[in-house]
């Protein structure tokens, strides 16, 4: 190859190159012009009035902080407890123990005003602040134990269904953890409470827990005592070597029993209960439909004219 060859090719090498390279120069300035474009444009309206908002919930939630710290559990063992009675509820938020130190303050603040209120009309002020702010502070807790009750009871109405649906999922050849899953997924809108419980225990087994030390949490976690025998039931079982569809099918019979002896127990109480209201309200009304008239004319009679 000649002298001219060479540097004909060199020098076309070096133009193509130097096009190449200010060709990706300047792509890449226009590209990073666009973005800080993009990104330092002036805030719209809408992005204005939800930085404003985020301030204004910052505020609140500070001040809130603030007020609920008096009211709050300093005792790690009082926060422990706490904790659990707000597992039991179904409330699992970090920000839980806070939320229910503001309520006990907010609803403090309002029985004072009420009960001010009530004892103005009554004229005995210190009566009605005193009974407005001891209402007050205790309609939290009773809402959480109320809350744990109607959790509870939800627990235990949508727990038949689900062994059902586990006996399904493990004699079609899934595993106990894969059916959980499955389980929580086809009831989330039928039971949400029991889905959430069996989705946070499928949850635990996926980070490292064990299956025994999952199902204990599981029970532990929600208080139920049927769920308690549950997580026993499946642990012996998996310990044992027993039929799980067996366990579970036995398991669910003896719920629909249960529920079935509850239902003619409470039936069986409604007439005893329904004495009392007949008693006090029912009889008086028969009483004076029935013999008012009579009374009536007995008193315009003869009898008792002058």
């Amino acid at each position: 190859m000649e002298a001219v060859h060479v540097f004909q090719i060199a020098v076309f090498a070096f133009v193509a190159s130097a096009v190449w390279s200010a060709a990706a120069l300047l792509g890449r300035n226009r590209g990073d012009r666009l973005r800080k474009r993009l990104t330092e444009r002036p805030e719209t309206p809408a992005k204005l009035e939800r930085s404003i908002w985020s301030g204004a919930a910052q505020l609140l939630s500070g001040a809130a902080a603030a007020l609920a710290r008096p009211f709050t559990p300093n005792s790690r063992e009082a926060q422990a407890a706490l904790r659990r009675e707000l597992g039991y509820a179904g409330i699992y938020s970090p920000d839980a123990l806070r939320a229910v130190a503001a309520g006990k303050f907010a609803c403090m603040i309002g029985g004072l005003v009420a009960g001010y209120a009530v004892g103005a009309m009554l004229n005995n002020v210190l009566l009605g602040v005193s009974m407005g702010g001891l209402a007050g502070y205790a309609a939290p807790v009773l809402w959480i134990k109320r809350r744990i009750k109607t959790h509870r009871r939800a627990l235990e109405l949508g727990l038949p269904d689900v062994l059902d649906l586990l006996v399904v999922c493990v004699e079609a050849g899934l595993t106990l953890d894969a059916a959980f899953q499955r389980v929580a997924q086809e009831l989330a809108l039928a039971h949400p409470e029991l889905a959430r419980e069996l989705d946070i225990t499928h949850m635990e087994t996926r980070v490292g827990l064990s299956r025994a030390e999952a199902l204990k949490n599981l029970g532990t976690r929600t208080g139920c005592n049927a769920l308690q025998i549950l997580a026993t039931m499946l642990i012996q079982a998996e310990r044992f070597g027993t039929s799980v569809a067996s366990s579970l099918r036995v398991h669910a019979e003896t719920l629909r029993v249960n529920r079935q002896h509850a239902a003619e127990e409470m039936a069986a109480k409604a007439s005893v209960k329904l004495s009392f209201p007949v008693v006090l309200f029912i009889f008086p009304a028969m009483l004076i439909v029935l013999a008012g008239p009579a009374a009536i004319g007995l008193f315009k009679s003869a009898l008792f004219s002058n």
